[in-house]
């Protein structure tokens, strides 16, 4: 056994001096979500190398509505990648149990429900912590363990309308615009809750404790809105819709449309950014006048929109690349995906399937030079792996049969 030991522990060495050990290797998440902020979070866990099981219902299918689309019934659709999924009825007995024996080896559960719902169940922290005193149990809901607004649903959009994004988000006496991307969900509630994870594996390494995480998605956003918050509170600035330099103010802050109809965007906030720009534009005149108000703004900004609409997109951006001037064009999804940039990065990539062979996904935004992420497995199926994880666990094929049976797994 000792020589066994050693041997291990020398490979392992040995894969990490060749960068081939996932830095998250070794901790295992049960995830107990299944849409917003809680995949976002497991699957970059995933990614970093943990092993991840979803727990589900045993029939969820059956529910119908937005749950079949994290599986839709189309055999061109990958699934998850980097975890693996149970289904498994909590409401029963049987069920808990198995669920605490999996949580006696796992270090991380993620929890997507509203408060309370866990203690129902008997497989809240409280519980939890008991079996495993080292476990990290992370808990997102839109408003927080406590507080008046702790019981109300909620989804994305009303996380960032009660905490100002939605609000200052637009155009200058315009409605406020819907983000194209789940903000809340991912920047706010998904991201925190990976950081807070993180934070806790790394605070148990000096204690041996586990603890509980409390992340409310709104919370976050109005972490995030503090660019704007912070200037109220200290000043009782309050900046409104359209009328910041991030959301329009300025004209060298801003979208412009061009001859084809497509779009490009000027972020060049630095003077000398600016002064690049307008050189480039044929206005060094308006150099001087970067912060203008009132008809010299205006002045720029009419002169801007026109000229941008003399050559297309793409013509802008080569000319406005022949110096620093913070451009970009205005992609669409079918653009994105073919960017010279992002396919260097390996942001879109082809990746091993096991059943399509191969498919082109999103690629890993976090970039370990020394822990590199990599495709481990795929779930193409709810309870795909039910059978695989309760034979590691212990139990035999008669009383898996049993219990799929009596419906306490699926």
């Amino acid at each position: 056994m000792a020589r066994k030991s050693v041997a291990k522990t020398n490979r392992i060495k040995k894969q990490a001096r060749e960068g081939t050990i996932p830095a998250l290797q070794g901790i295992k998440v049960l995830d107990m979500t299944w849409v917003g902020p809680g995949p976002f979070c497991t699957t970059l866990l995933g990614d970093l190398g943990a092993e991840v099981i979803k727990i589900h219902e045993p029939h969820p299918e059956r529910r119908g509505g937005l749950i079949t689309q994290v599986f839709p019934n189309s055999p061109d659709f990958p699934g998850f990648r980097n975890c693996k999924t149970i289904g498994l009825n909590l409401k029963t007995g049987e069920g808990r149990n198995i669920f605490y024996e999996l949580c006696k080896t796992a270090d991380v559960v993620v929890d997507g429900s509203r408060p309370g719902v866990m203690k129902r169940l008997g497989i809240d922290y409280a519980t939890i912590k008991k079996i495993n005193p080292a476990i990290v149990y992370a808990s997102l809901t839109g408003y927080g363990q406590d507080g008046p607004y702790r019981n109300l649903v909620g989804h994305d959009i009303n996380y960032e309308s009660i905490g100002g994004l939605l609000g200052i988000t637009g155009i200058a006496g315009g409605e406020p615009v819907i983000p194209g991307v789940p903000i809340a969900d991912f920047a706010g509630g998904g991201l925190s809750a990976t950081i807070a994870i993180l934070a806790a594996l790394m605070a148990r390494e000096r204690t041996g404790k586990g603890q509980f995480i409390d992340v409310s998605i709104t919370d976050t956003i109005v972490g995030l809105m503090s660019i704007w918050i912070n200037p109220y509170l200290s000043w009782g600035i309050a900046c409104q819709r359209g009328e910041t330099w991030l959301s329009g103010q300025w004209p060298w802050y801003n979208v412009y449309e061009t001859k084809d109809r497509k779009y490009i965007s000027i972020g060049a906030i630095e003077a000398g950014f600016y002064a690049n720009l307008c050189q480039l534009l044929g206005r060094e005149d308006f150099i001087e006048h970067q912060y203008a108000e009132g008809g010299k703004r205006e002045e720029i900004f009419r002169y801007f929109k026109q000229t941008f609409l003399t050559k297309t997109r793409d013509e802008w951006v080569k000319i406005l690349r022949q110096k620093d001037t913070c451009v970009s064009p205005v992609y669409t999804i079918e653009e994105l995906v073919s960017d010279p940039q992002l396919l260097a990065r390996g942001m879109i990539q082809e990746m091993p399937h096991p059943v399509l062979g191969s498919v082109k996904q999103v690629g890993f935004m976090l970039k370990l030079l020394s822990s590199p992420s990599q495709i481990r497995n795929w779930s193409t199926q709810f309870g795909q792996h039910t059978e695989e994880i309760l034979l590691e666990l212990g139990h035999d094929v008669t009383s898996i049969a049993t219990l799929r049976q009596k419906e306490v797994i699926g």
